[in-house]
């Protein structure tokens, strides 16, 4: 399976998350699977790469050509085992999710959690089934996942959305999750 990994590419990203979702990365290269990220060597996505290598996974890096353009350069883990350059960021983002067979939502910012809404938005609207895992470090994305609740008691989203994404900081459930995912058996009628 290919897990695509959304997450910070910040440099002061605590050494606590870094560890963990390094040794996320490894857990689930061991398991067998494979990563698809925004190929950053810095914060959360480069800890993920660092991980999947170390636990004998495969990384496929996806990245804009305007980083290489700009001089952005420093940011870029070029050492993965395939490399995509993309025209423009929608174009990155597109190329991870279909790449992926599940995604996992590590700590991060206003990328990340656009990156988040997205893939959860098109599940809602039935343009994918695949699971999408919050790797809610340290209740990280408590208040994130609090806004939801917000829409849900607004009547602004059904109580079912709550059954297309797991949070969770247990790897053992998180792989559970992202390999026997059901949706519960929510429908497209459901979410509307």
């Amino acid at each position: 399976m290919t897990i695509c990994v959304f997450g910070a590419s910040s440099k002061q990203m605590s050494d606590e998350y870094i560890k963990l979702i390094e040794d996320m990365g490894e857990y689930l290269a061991a398991k067998g699977h494979d990563l698809v990220f925004g190929s950053g060597c810095t914060g959360a996505m480069g800890a993920a790469a660092r991980g999947f290598r170390r636990g004998g996974g495969k990384t496929h890096g996806v990245v804009p050509k305007f980083f290489r353009e700009e001089g952005l350069t420093d940011f870029v883990d070029y050492s993965c085992d395939k490399m995509t350059y993309t025209d423009t960021m929608n174009e990155r983002k597109q190329t991870m999710e279909d790449e992926a067979d599940c995604f996992v939502i590590a700590p991060g910012g206003i990328g990340t959690f656009e990156e988040f809404y997205e893939v959860l938005t098109l599940k809602q609207l039935g343009r994918h089934k695949k699971p999408i895992a919050v790797y809610n470090i340290g209740g990280y994305f408590d208040s994130m996942l609090a806004t939801i609740d917000t829409a849900i008691e607004h009547h602004l989203a059904k109580p079912a959305l709550h059954g297309l994404y797991k949070a969770t900081t247990s790897l053992d459930e998180m792989l559970e999750y992202l390999t026997e995912d059901t949706m519960q058996g929510i429908e497209l009628s459901d979410l509307k």
